[in-house]
C-alpha cells in the first residue's frame, strides 16, 4: 500500500500538471483558437473513422472529408491520408486508435447536443473530447507502467522519479499536448496494458488474466501492428526459461482459456479487415499506398544518432534506460537476451521505413510506443544501485535531462528546431538557444525522396554553369567575373538583381502528367561580405498548378548565418512538388536575395524525379 501512495501521489500531479497545461495552451492561447488544432496533421486520419461512421455512415470518408473541410475553411480539401486503392478511397492509417477514443468522440456528440451546436465532429465539443482522451490515456498509460515498476519491486522513490521523468525527460509530453491524435500516445497505453496483464497471465493462465491480455493485444495491433513486436519480450516478463516454458504448457492446458483469449483476439483483430471490406471488397489490403519498407537499407545510426531525429540526441534519457541492458548481463541471462533482442529487432523496424525520421515531428517519435518499456528498463537497473545516495546522483543525471527535453520542446514549438531538415551545424547553433534572433532563424530544406522514386532514373536533369544560355534557363543576371567558380562566368545578385538566373521550365517537358516530381537542386555561393546571402531564399513557384491554385514555396539558402565571406560553398536542397496537373504551366526556381548584399552563384544544378505510382 505504501508503494501505490507513494507513486499515486506522484500520478495526482502529473495529472493536474498536464490538465492545467492542457486547458492553458488549448483554450486560452492563440487569441483562444488553440482548440481548433487538437485534431491536427496525421491525427486527422486515426480520427477521421469517428465522424465518417458514426455521424455520416459513411466508410468511403467521402462524407466526412467534407465536414472536415468545411471546418477547415479548404473548399477543395484532399486529405492526405485518403489513398486510393483498385480505385477506391481508403484510409491509409489504422482505426485502433479511433476505437481507444469512441467514448471522447461520443461525449463530443453529447456536449454538441446539450449546447446545440451542429454535430460536424470538429466544432468546439468533440476538439476538447478528443483532447481530454488523449490526457485519460497518457494518464492510465502512466498507471500501468507504476503498477508494472510495483510487479518488478521498485521502490517507490525511483518509482515517483521516473514517472514524472518518462513524461517530461522525453517528446511523450509535446505527442500528449501539442499532437495528441498522433498514434504514439495511445500505442504507449496499450503496450503498458498489455505488459501489465501479461505479467498476471503468465503468473496464472484463467480468464481474468487471459482476457485483458488478448484485449490488449489486439488493442496493439489495431493500432499499429508492427508493434505485435512486444512479444519478444515474454521470456523477459517471465524471469527464466522455466516459467516462460510452464506458461506455454499452461496455454495448451486450459484450451478454454485459451480459446477466449483467442476469440477475443481475433475479434478486435479483425475489425481492420472489416473496415477495409467495406472500403474496398478486399478484405486485405496494403494501404499504404507508395509507401513501405526498405528492408535492406536500415538507417539505425541515423534513427539512434542523426542530428536530424537521432533517439539520443533529442531524447537522451532513452539512452540512459538502454545502459539497463549492461545491469541484465550480470543478473539475468533470459532477461538480458529477451530485452536485447527485442531492441534490435524493434530498432530495425523503425529503421526500414522508408521515411525513417517520420516526417514533420519532434524526435524520432516511433520510439515513443516502447517508452513504458524503456523506463522499466531503467527502473530495474536503477533498482540494483547500493547505497543510500544512489538515487540522489540519478536525479542528478535525470533532471538536467528533463530540463534539456523541455527546452528543447520549447524551441521546437516556436520554430527554432526545425520538424524535418536539422543537420550537426543547425543543431549546433540553436543548442540551448531562446531569444528571438533563432525563432525561424535556420534555412535549407532536404527531404528525402519518396518510395517509390527511383534515384537512377532521374526524369530531366538540367545545368547552368553560366557560360552560355542553356535551354529552359533565364540567365537575367550573369557576367563575366574573375571570381567565378567555373571557368568564366556567374549569376550576380545586389540591390538591382534580386532575382538571380533561374530555370524557367515548361511543365510538359516533364513528360507525363499529372504527377508529382521529387527535386534535387545544389548550387555554389560566394559572398561579397560576411552575412551577404543570409537572407536569400531559394523559390519554387508556378501559376495554377493544379488548375486553381497556384504555388509558391521559398525558404532560406544557407542553413545556419553565414560568417565568412569571398570563399565558394555548396548549398543543397530536395524535396517533393505538389501534383503537377497545369501542361501550360511555368515552373520556377530561382535564387531570390532581398537583402541586396552582392553575392555570386555559380554551377546550378537541378535533378527531377518522378514519383510512381504502383
Amino acid at each position: 500500500m505504501h508503494n501505490i501512495r507513494y507513486s499515486g501521489n506522484a500520478l495526482f500531479e502529473i495529472f493536474c500538471f498536464l490538465l492545467v497545461f492542457f486547458i492553458s495552451l488549448r483554450m486560452f492561447d492563440g487569441n483562444g483558437t488553440g482548440w481548433k488544432h487538437i485534431v491536427n496533421s496525421d491525427g486527422r486520419g486515426y480520427y477521421a473513422y469517428l465522424p465518417s461512421l458514426i455521424l455520416c455512415g459513411d466508410p468511403t470518408f467521402r462524407k466526412g472529408v467534407e465536414m472536415e473541410s468545411r471546418f477547415l475553411g479548404i473548399p477543395d480539401y484532399k486529405p492526405s491520408y485518403i489513398v486510393n486503392v483498385d480505385g477506391h478511397p481508403v484510409n491509409k492509417y489504422f482505426s485502433g486508435e479511433a476505437l481507444l477514443l469512441l467514448p471522447f468522440f461520443l461525449l463530443g456528440l453529447l456536449l454538441s447536443f446539450l449546447s446545440g451546436v451542429p454535430a460536424d465532429g470538429y466544432n468546439f465539443c468533440f476538439q476538447v473530447s478528443i483532447g481530454l482522451g488523449a490526457l485519460f490515456y497518457a494518464m492510465a498509460g502512466l498507471i500501468f507502467l507504476s503498477k508494472i515498476l510495483l510487479h518488478f519491486r521498485i521502490r517507490p522513490a525511483i518509482a515517483s522519479v521516473l514517472l514524472p521523468a518518462i513524461l517530461l525527460g522525453t517528446n511523450l509530453l509535446y505527442y500528449t499536448i501539442w499532437q495528441p491524435t498522433m498514434s504514439h500516445l495511445y500505442s504507449f497505453f496499450a503496450i503498458n496494458g498489455l505488459i501489465f496483464y501479461a505479467l498476471a497471465a503468465i503468473k496464472t493462465w484463467n480468464l481474468r488474466s487471459a482476457l485483458p491480455t488478448g484485449l490488449f493485444l489486439g488493442i496493439v495491433i489495431l493500432i499499429r501492428p508492427t508493434n505485435v513486436l512486444v512479444l519478444l519480450l515474454l521470456p523477459f516478463l517471465a524471469g527464466d526459461m522455466a516459467t516462460f516454458t510452464a506458461f506455454f504448457k499452461s496455454l495448451w492446458q486450459r484450451k478454454s482459456v485459451s480459446m477466449l483469449f483467442f476469440l477475443v483476439l481475433f475479434v478486435l483483430v479483425s475489425i481492420q479487415p472489416f473496415l477495409w471490406f467495406l472500403q474496398t471488397g478486399k478484405m486485405f489490403i496494403w494501404s499504404y499506398d507508395n509507401e513501405g519498407f526498405l528492408f535492406s537499407r536500415p538507417e539505425i545510426s541515423n534513427v539512434l544518432f542523426s542530428f536530424r531525429k537521432g533517439l539520443f540526441i533529442y531524447t537522451p534519457l532513452i539512452l540512459l534506460s538502454w545502459s539497463g541492458l549492461a545491469f541484465l548481463a550480470f543478473t539475468s541471462r533470459t532477461r538480458f537476451f529477451s530485452m536485447l533482442f527485442f531492441i534490435a529487432i524493434s530498432t530495425y523496424t523503425i529503421s526500414i521505413w522508408w521515411n525513417w525520421y517520420y516526417g514533420d515531428s519532434f524526435g524520432l517519435r516511433a520510439f515513443i510506443d516502447y517508452y513504458g518499456i524503456y523506463c522499466l528498463l531503467l527502473a530495474v537497473a536503477i533498482n540494483a544501485l547500493p547505497g543510500k545516495h544512489a538515487l540522489p546522483v540519478v536525479m542528478a543525471i535525470i533532471l538536467p535531462l528533463v530540463f534539456l527535453n523541455l527546452f528543447q520542446t520549447w524551441q521546437y514549438t516556436h520554430n527554432i528546431i526545425q520538424p524535418n531538415s536539422m543537420n550537426r551545424a543547425k543543431y549546433c547553433f540553436i543548442f540551448m538557444r531562446a531569444d528571438s534572433a533563432h525563432i525561424n532563424g535556420l534555412g535549407g530544406n532536404l527531404e528525402l525522396p519518396e518510395f517509390t522514386v527511383d534515384r537512377d532514373k532521374p526524369t530531366l536533369v538540367l545545368q547552368n554553369d553560366f557560360e552560355s544560355a542553356p535551354n529552359y534557363w533565364n540567365n537575367i543576371s550573369f557576367r563575366q567575373s574573375p571570381r567565378s567558380y567555373s571557368p568564366c562566368h556567374a549569376g550576380y545578385l545586389d540591390s538591382l538583381n534580386q532575382f538571380g538566373p533561374g530555370l524557367v521550365l515548361p511543365a510538359d517537358q516533364l513528360g507525363k502528367l499529372p504527377s508529382r516530381f521529387f527535386v534535387e537542386g545544389e548550387v555554389m555561393v560566394w559572398d561579397s561580405a560576411i552575412g551577404a546571402s543570409n537572407a536569400a531564399l531559394v523559390v519554387l513557384s508556378m501559376d495554377s498548378i493544379n488548375l486553381r491554385k497556384s504555388y509558391w514555396q521559398g525558404f532560406r539558402l544557407n542553413d545556419i548565418p553565414e560568417k565568412k565571406m569571398k570563399y565558394w560553398r555548396k548549398c543543397r536542397f530536395s524535396l517533393t512538388l505538389p501534383e503537377i496537373v497545369n501542361r501550360n504551366g511555368i515552373l520556377k526556381i530561382y535564387i531570390w536575395n532581398p537583402g541586396r548584399k552582392p553575392i555570386l552563384i555559380d554551377d546550378f544544378k537541378l535533378s527531377f524525379y518522378r514519383v510512381m505510382d504502383r
